[in-house]
């Protein structure tokens, strides 16, 4: 697999603060193939290095499959 990406998923428990919880990494080609693998229903934070080597964190949700 080309990255790398260290995945937590966000826990909210009011509505001011967001728990996040225990990070694991996973392996995918693209961040739309690893949003794929990823539930649509809840939220997550990822952290990754882009192709020119830049560090990247982004919160999320993954997609359904059509």
């Amino acid at each position: 697999m080309r990255y790398k990406y260290k995945i937590r998923e966000l826990t909210p428990e009011t509505d001011d603060i967001v728990d996040v919880g225990e990070a694991k990494e996973m392996e995918a080609m693209s961040l739309k193939k690893l949003r794929r693998k990823l539930d649509p229903k809840k939220k997550y934070f990822i952290e990754y290095r882009n192709k020119k080597n830049n560090h990247v964190s982004a919160t999320i949700s993954g997609i359904q499959d059509k």
